[in-house]
């Protein structure tokens, strides 16, 4: 399979969970700022929701640059990737409906885990796949990232079930301003 045909329906897939995401915000009470605040959670969770769907569509265009075999299992990975996603609409409508409740952030939480170890096996996944592609093995390359973010996680989950449930969202933010920073600045 070509990476472009490729790329081009993980890109569509993508538009589609935004959609859904966006679709899922109520209209306002009142055509008021008070109106829109007490919408407060339901945008925070579309925020959010948008910024990991927005790195997931960023990293996927700088892998694709390096992939020179796109194999079976490559795609398998891939779209473990977009399945784990799809749920992301669901969750997002539970978090921001239930936005105190530790079951709610526990399940918005549980995406950005199950996003993550999908990125390692992904990793391990294109690494074998092309052994000879130096870029490709450089890009994925690091061993420090996947242990801050699941440390990260483990603490969140602690600190949102013992006091705090929303913690688990403002963990899933750190989580993606550390994506960021790891795939602007240390990736060449």
């Amino acid at each position: 399979m070509e990476t472009d045909r490729f790329e081009a329906l993980i890109d569509a897939i993508l538009a589609i969970i935004i959609t859904l995401i966006v679709l899922e915000i109520s209209l306002p009470s009142t055509n008021t700022f008070a109106g829109l605040w007490e919408l407060k959670h339901e945008f925070f969770a579309y925020f959010l929701s948008f910024f990991v769907i927005y790195n997931i569509w960023n990293s996927n265009h700088n892998l694709f640059i390096r992939i020179n075999k796109l194999s079976n299992s490559i795609v398998w990975i891939m779209f473990s990737e977009i399945f784990i996603l799809s749920f992301l609409p669901y969750v997002s409508v539970m978090v921001s409906e239930h936005f105190d409740v530790f079951f709610a952030q526990a399940c918005f939480g549980m995406i950005f885990v199950l996003l993550h170890i999908n990125y390692m096996i992904q990793s391990k996944i294109l690494k074998r796949s092309d052994p000879a592609n130096i870029a490709l093995i450089l890009y994925l390359d690091d061993t420090e990232y996947p242990f801050v973010e699941f440390i990260l996680f483990i603490v969140v989950y602690i600190l949102g079930y013992l006091y705090y449930p929303p913690i688990i969202m403002l963990g899933c933010l750190m989580a993606m301003i550390l994506w960021v920073y790891y795939d602007q600045y240390l990736h060449i």
